[in-house]
């Protein structure tokens, strides 16, 4: 009994519509990834509304003013204790990877008495955080006096 010889398929076996159907699952994959980085119009208005209202301050009184308001903000808003404080950042997050809840830094940022107070609110949870960016609005508002 003899056996079988194998062969291979001719390498020109993929047709013109299998050929299309490779190019149309590349494009719909390339398409899904791109609107997973898109971003809603709310969250981008939340987004502009916090880039025109970071708080700022001209006078020492002010400065040293909002710094005090940042630091109990932060207080009241993360869900670690502060473990790290200059007179530039406050740091309340964890340095547990473990750990979950929502982080703040908070960082002043300019010089002589001319600053800004920017925030960074730090997602530490596998299942999500309320709206980042609403809690980053939040401190702007709270700073800004509304």
């Amino acid at each position: 009994m003899r056996l079988a010889q194998l062969s291979l398929p001719n390498p020109d076996f993929l047709t013109d519509t299998s050929r299309l159907a490779r190019l149309l699952l590349g494009a719909v994959a390339v398409s899904s990834l791109l609107s997973a980085c898109a971003v809603s119009p709310e969250t981008q208005a939340l987004m502009d509304e916090y880039q025109s209202t970071i708080p700022s301050c001209t006078t020492q009184l002010d400065c040293e003013t909002k710094w005090a308001q940042a630091k109990v903000w932060v207080m009241q808003n993360s869900d670690f204790p502060i473990y790290s404080e200059s007179d530039t950042r406050i740091r309340a997050t964890s340095p547990l990877t473990t750990s979950s809840g929502v982080g703040v830094v908070v960082t002043r940022e300019g010089s002589g008495n001319a600053y800004q107070f920017l925030v960074d609110v730090e997602c530490l949870n596998a299942f999500g955080c309320p709206d980042v960016w609403q809690t980053k609005l939040d401190f702007n508002r709270a700073l800004n006096g509304g």
